[in-house]
């Protein structure tokens, strides 16, 4: 019989064992790829208008600096958006690579035509440094008068300050043939859709444009005659925008912000957009970006006189009507009275209701005699042709038997002078302050004898008796206990109400994609502040981006001054006029030349800007 060692069985088990785990382990290593920093153009040749990506890659970095883009005369650089991440792993061999990837996109557009340096730019990443090689960019000339035109129409030569007057955005395309195939002409139709919403510079128009868009419908179409470079007459699409303009400013209209860009197509072919489609359609197989920019008008804004100018003046310029209701109409002598003032437009139509101003109430004598009346105005709420203002007053006195007649002060446009509409005085019963008694105040009924009720009196110097300051507020006192009571009592309804309300805000949201981005316009913008890393650029472009979700405007055409003339056009001038001053401090410092991170103070002044306007647009 053959014996075994069973000893040194185990030990070669053991032997066996180890060396297969280190075996796997070896197997299974993990590796870091090298850290490095890239970075690429799309292009270096563009047409303005067409902006040439910048991509810097910084591939298994653990610490970086943020890039920093330099101020380049012409050249306009702006980032894409937040940077993206990417990770992968890979196992090759029983070799574990993990790679991590971040990329930064620039976007970069040239103001005029020509060749444009872009200088070298260095980068810090893990404690080293590294340089990109510098650059010539080259752009071609986008405008051409010969394939798209604009034009301002319909404009009077003369206006009022503070007024608005009419006037039509007109788009002239050259019609696309291929006379190569067969009723090769693109329509009417396929040409506004190469039209780059987003990126033009629509102004005033802004608006009309947005609501176009919103209800996927295209401006007026015709046909019109223009004349080409030969002097002969040819056949062109027109779109007709309309709008009413704000007249802003004194002197002469300026519209140079307007601009029109489109993707015009330069070779079509015929295609199947799907397979049972009997008849292939016309197909854009090369375009190229065509700009233009409509010639000056000539139309001059002059502003109202100061000479006759009524102290109660608020700006008003236009015809309107006045009208003013009170409620309650029975008071006691420092209570609240809630004026509800309405201005209706009568004139042409075009009165911008979203300037309009309440009467300056503080500066009306005949109101102030008799009445507290807040030096804050009010904001209003614009319903159709009509704005609405509430303002509270309080009688002073038992003489305030009347709330007087208020003027509301307007320039007419029509006579060229100072006009005013009264509203019709108003009955009042005011009567004095009565002495306070505890059942008054503990929201009892009095009792029938009159020996039961007692008089406040005053003790230790603490509650007085008969006090009669129209300020005081006085809340009846509760049981502890009966707060459970009432919270079981109105849980059901309250639980019940809250759930519709949500329901009935989804269902809004998703009919009105554009109110669901002005309710979360706040929280959009706290997480870009968040991810941008004290970012100028970063913080402009998410600014930007708050002000087109608040006013259910398109984001990426938004530029900061269409975003300012946006609030000054529903009047909140201080506001538009602080969101001007805060966009160009970021855009200035973003091409500085330096960090110039934001401080935490500088993002608080920032988001409590937003809550202004969180506050003041609705």
């Amino acid at each position: 019989m053959r014996h075994v060692n069973t000893h040194t069985a185990h030990r070669h088990s053991l032997t066996t064992l180890v060396a297969g785990i280190c075996l796997l382990l070896g197997w299974l290593t993990t590796s870091a790829a090298a850290s490095t920093v890239k970075h690429g153009l799309s292009a270096t040749t563009s047409w303005v208008g067409s902006p040439i990506v910048l991509s810097l890659v910084f591939e298994n970095i653990t610490d970086h600096q943020q890039p920093v883009m330099p101020n380049v005369p012409g050249l306009h650089i702006t980032s894409s958006g937040t940077p993206s991440r990417m990770s992968s792993v890979q196992i090759i061999n029983g070799r574990r690579t993990e790679e991590a990837t971040l990329t930064y996109r620039y976007l970069i557009d040239a103001a005029t035509p020509g060749p444009h340096a872009l200088p070298a730019m260095t980068l810090h990443a893990d404690d080293k440094t590294y340089s990109t090689e510098p650059v010539v960019l080259t752009f071609l000339s986008s405008d051409d008068d010969n394939l798209l035109r604009a034009e301002i129409q319909d404009v009077p030569s003369h206006g009022w300050l503070g007024d608005t007057v009419p006037a039509t955005l007109r788009i002239l395309m050259k019609p696309f043939k291929n006379s190569q195939i067969r009723d090769g002409v693109l329509s009417a139709s396929d040409m506004w859709r190469q039209v780059q919403i987003e990126t033009c510079r629509w102004g005033p128009f802004l608006e009309s444009v947005t609501t176009l868009q919103t209800g996927n419908r295209f401006p007026k179409i015709s046909i019109a005659q223009v004349e080409n470079a030969a002097g002969e007459m040819e056949r062109w699409y027109a779109y007709d925008i309309e709008a009413d303009l704000p007249l802003l400013h004194a002197g002469k209209l300026d519209l140079s912000d307007i601009m029109v860009r489109m993707n015009y197509p330069m070779q079509i072919g015929r295609g199947r957009t799907s397979f049972f489609d009997p008849i292939p359609s016309l197909t854009i197989t090369q375009s190229r970006p065509v700009t233009a920019r409509p010639t000056d008008v000539q139309t001059l804004v002059d502003a109202p006189p100061s000479q006759g100018q009524p102290d109660t003046w608020a700006g008003a310029v236009g015809q309107y009507a006045f009208d003013v209701t009170a409620n309650p109409a029975d008071v006691v002598v420092g209570e609240p009275i809630t004026l509800t003032m309405r201005i209706t437009d009568r004139g042409n139509g075009r009165g911008d209701l979203d300037l309009l101003q309440s009467p300056k109430l503080e500066r009306d004598k005949s109101l102030t005699k008799h009445f507290r009346v807040p030096d804050e105005r009010p904001g209003g709420v614009v319903s159709g042709n009509t704005k609405i203002f509430t303002q509270t007053i309080r009688p002073t006195s038992v003489e305030s038997t009347v709330i007087p007649a208020i003027p509301f002060a307007f320039f007419n446009t029509q006579t060229g002078s100072y006009d005013a509409s009264l509203s019709r005085p108003i009955p009042l019963s005011v009567t004095s302050a009565k002495h306070v008694d505890a059942s008054a105040v503990a929201g009892v009924l009095p009792a029938t004898d009159s020996s039961t009720q007692t008089e406040l009196t005053a003790v230790r110097g603490g509650l007085l008796a008969n006090y009669t300051d129209p300020d005081m507020l006085l809340a009846p006192p509760v049981q502890p206990g009966a707060w459970w009571f009432v919270l079981i009592l109105l849980f059901p309804p309250v639980g019940f109400a809250v759930l519709a309300g949500f329901q009935q805000r989804r269902s809004a949201d998703r009919d009105d994609p554009r109110r669901g981005r002005a309710r979360k316009a706040g929280k959009i913008l706290a997480s870009k502040l968040e991810v941008s890393g004290g970012s100028p650029e970063a913080a402009a472009t998410a600014l930007r981006g708050y002000v087109a979700d608040r006013l259910g405007l398109p984001a990426g055409g938004l530029t900061s001054d269409e975003a300012v003339q946006a609030l000054r056009h529903r009047g909140q001038k201080e506001l538009a006029e602080d969101l001007g001053t805060l966009l160009q401090d970021l855009e200035r410092r973003t091409y500085a030349g330096g960090s110039g991170s934001l401080q935490p103070t500088e993002t608080d002044d920032l988001r409590q800007l937003a809550k202004r306007m969180e506050a003041c647009v609705r």
